[in-house]
């Protein structure tokens, strides 16, 4: 369930990057030299999830100091925080930079800290984010997502640091809820508790009725960061002592505290959330395997570093490089999404695919409320994931973006659950199905 950023901040082949910025600027005579704005387009359009494109176009930048950010952002979506930090910093030491330079600069770091549990570095980066752009006066949106950021990032390095005490790998029963949700149960201070295990969740969550119930140890303040187009949401931090699941053993779990209401999701017969299990605990996993039958199977990694894999990240978000009607897409990997979506910004790149498709009007739910979407319905689309594929009867192709808040193309539980299993390395950075449950049919290539 990837939640809206504003409203929550919950809400996967790459090359080898080169190391010389003369030859990542693209300097190669058969190559075809990007502008300075194509660069740098290229560079935000990654930190919206573009992340397989950005490889493409790293080869191809002439200015060697945007091909230093581009390093910095590939290197953060293979988990390599520190890296990262070292292109930043690289950049940074060149020359004396303006602000636009450094808001481009400032969100890779504070992306890769806040992946990588360094929050205090994290808020550093978003503070200087946020100075960078009000000096380059851009808009309250703008300025709120880095703002809201360095105000999360502060909260969570209140809190002590999560420790890893044991882990002994064991399969875990995963049901679907109502909504198709997949739950299991994991132990908080000794406490059984249902959660939803979500992928797509950057920060574990708990309601705040849930969070008295289970003992939590709520920190002293709240954060509530909007604008006038985004609505607010009061958060705060809770810690819970001891955490048990799937054979992992974890102390000082930091979970975001919300009131129950924001949890509570517009279904008929009414529907409830009262805990997230999101990605710095299913990491601390390794290797999740999630079976058709119901089973989740950890295991231990077999790679010593993270190598090349189709599974990238964006700050804690994970995508994976998917083929659509032979159409290559960058999907945020959302385990707990129901359906899979397409993004507006892929109907604008898209327009003949768009033209003639029938469209819908639907309210989307999510934590704090619903909001009005249109999309188009895309029928019979091949989705091909390396060497395996199946087919969805149809896919939304979302018209509007979510208030100012840019949705990601989804890769929900409609395709994951096409197949006999998907598998998530992290340390390998890789993502695999098993095979599809029915065969695809043959069918046209519709760009």
């Amino acid at each position: 369930m990837k939640l809206q950023r504003l409203a929550l901040f919950l809400p996967l082949t790459l090359v080898a990057i080169c190391a010389d910025p003369a030859v990542a600027a693209g300097n190669s005579p058969t190559s075809r030299a990007l502008s300075r704005q194509q660069a740098e387009d290229s560079l935000r359009n990654a930190a919206e999830g573009e992340v397989f494109a950005l490889v493409d176009s790293l080869p191809r930048m002439k200015d060697p100091d945007l091909a230093l950010l581009a390093q910095a952002r590939l290197a953060a979506t293979q988990l390599d925080a520190e890296e990262a930090r070292r292109w930043v910093n690289r950049y940074l030491a060149g020359g004396t930079r303006s602000p636009a330079e450094r808001a481009l600069a400032w969100p890779i770091v504070a992306d890769a800290s806040f992946a990588d549990g360094n929050y205090q570095q994290a808020a550093d980066a978003a503070h200087a984010w946020e100075k960078a752009l009000a000096e380059e006066g851009a808009n309250a949106d703008d300025r709120a997502d880095a703002l809201q950021m360095a105000t999360v990032a502060e909260q969570f390095a209140a809190a002590p640091k999560q420790l890893v005490q044991a882990y002994a790998p064991k399969p875990e029963n995963v049901i679907r809820d109502k909504v198709g949700l997949p739950r299991s149960i994991m132990m908080i201070n000794g406490k059984p508790q249902e959660a939803v295990l979500d992928t797509g969740a950057n920060l574990s969550t708990v309601s705040l009725s849930t969070a008295h119930k289970l003992g939590l140890r709520l920190l002293d303040g709240t954060a509530s960061v909007g604008s006038a187009s985004r609505q607010a949401v009061v958060s705060r931090i809770g810690i819970a002592d001891h955490l048990e699941f799937a054979g992992l053993s974890l102390n000082h779990v930091a979970f975001l505290v919300l009131d129950d209401d924001q949890l509570s999701m517009p279904v008929p017969g009414g529907y409830q959330i009262d805990a997230i299990l999101g990605f710095p605990v299913l990491r601390q996993l390794q290797r999740l395997e999630f079976t058709r039958d119901g089973k989740l199977l950890p295991s231990r990694s077999n790679a010593a570093t993270a190598v090349v894999g189709n599974l990238r990240m964006v700050g804690s978000d994970l995508y994976v490089n998917v083929l659509l009607n032979d159409i290559p897409v960058a999907m945020h990997l959302d385990s707990g999404g129901a359906r899979s979506a397409l993004s507006s910004r892929f109907a604008t790149e898209h327009p003949a695919l768009i033209k003639g498709l029938k469209t819908t009007k639907e309210h989307i739910a999510g934590a704090g409320g619903s909001r009005p979407s249109e999309s188009a319905l895309w029928p019979r689309v091949n989705v091909r994931i390396g060497d395996q594929q199946t087919e969805l009867p149809t896919m939304t192709i979302s018209l509007n973006d979510a208030g100012n808040v840019k949705d990601p193309n989804v890769l929900g539980g409609d395709i994951l659950q096409a197949f006999d299993h998907w598998t998530i390395d992290f340390q390998r950075m890789q993502f695999e199905v098993g095979k599809p449950l029915t065969k695809p049919t043959t069918q046209p290539r519709a760009e």
